[in-house]
């Protein structure tokens, strides 16, 4: 008997891990890496909270990520230093100069998609849904490039049409 308990339950968990796997999709950045550096080797500590609320403004989700990948790029420091509302704190700890920097991020969908997309949830583009697996900070440079800059992985969440999507991001960094 117990034998099939423990076979049952590890059964759904495999198919936790498969769905988890063929629904990690998103719909702005490719799941590999590409030029990210794991940020334990940065002078950046990196974390955000996402708070999720429907149409009505009703509180959905609050999700915590910490970054765990960088880009290693100046135009970080030049975005932190361009707001001198972002810097909220400056102290010095072990002899080095450390700043703590929080920029808040809205995004708000629409109530339609543009498109439908051929993953789950995108079924119908006034009525969707997709499941966020990843928080990244994406800035513009002056040219209008822009730049995945920090990036962590969460626990999937769901975001619907309409849902808005606030992240505070707390960046620490030592100069």
């Amino acid at each position: 008997m117990k034998k099939i308990i423990i076979l049952a339950i590890l059964g759904f968990s495999l198919f936790t891990v498969i769905s988890t796997n063929v629904y990690a999709e998103s719909l702005y950045v490719d799941a590999t890496i590409g030029d990210m550096k794991d940020i334990d080797e940065s002078k950046y500590r990196v974390s955000g909270v996402s708070v999720v609320r429907n149409d009505d403004g009703a509180l959905i989700s609050v999700i915590r990520v910490d970054a765990t990948r960088y880009n290693e790029n100046p135009i970080i420091d030049e975005f932190l230093e361009s707001d001198p509302e972002f810097l909220v704190k400056e102290g010095i700890i072990n002899n080095e100069k450390i700043s703590l920097h929080r920029v808040s991020v809205d995004y708000h969908n629409e109530r339609c998609s543009l498109k439908t997309l051929q993953i789950p949830g995108f079924n119908d583009p006034c009525n969707w849904y997709h499941r966020a697996f990843v928080t990244m900070l994406g800035i513009t440079d002056p040219e209008g490039e822009q730049h995945f800059v920090f990036k962590g992985l969460n626990h999937v969440y769901v975001v619907r049409s309409l849902d808005q999507v606030m992240t505070i991001w707390d960046i620490l960094s030592k100069n």
